[in-house]
């Protein structure tokens, strides 16, 4: 007899509109539930893809930052070897070739301003490696920030 009366009971809430919009109300509000829950998993593992992808670029900008140094102090100092002799070869050979000290120390001064504009250049290049671009740009993607 209970069977009986539960298969009544259900026949009627399925012709009863005011049963049909509150069990479709309890259907929305777990889908919602089930929604916010996805959105929460997605937004933390996002945050984690972030938090290693800051930690990847903070190793690479490191290693940047070392290799600029490294290369910037053996390139000085093979420079300065290697420039020193080069400067005094040509600036003997050209006192020798015109008498005129005031041409040598000329040609002396643009040799080395080039020599200092070729260096400033591929140091602006290599310093240019380090940063956070994606970190940056994955955090503002994360907060939705423009």
């Amino acid at each position: 007899m209970d069977q009986d009366t539960d298969t009544v009971n259900k026949q009627h809430r399925a012709t009863d509109p005011a049963a049909k919009s509150a069990d479709q109300w309890q259907d929305h509000l777990v889908k919602l539930s089930q929604y916010g829950e996805q959105i929460y998993q997605d937004y933390r593992q996002q945050a984690g893809t972030c938090k290693e992808l800051a930690s990847a670029e903070w190793r690479l900008s490191t290693r940047s930052l070392a290799l600029t140094i490294i290369l910037l102090v053996s390139f000085a100092g093979g420079l300065v070897l290697l420039w020193a002799g080069l400067l005094a070869t040509i600036g003997l050979a050209i006192f020798a070739f015109s008498q005129s000290i005031w041409l040598s120390a000329a040609c002396l001064i643009v040799l080395q301003l080039l020599c200092l504009a070729w260096l400033w250049k591929n140091i602006g290049y290599i310093s240019e490696k380090i940063g956070f671009d994606k970190t940056a740009r994955s955090i503002k993607q994360l907060l939705n920030i423009k």
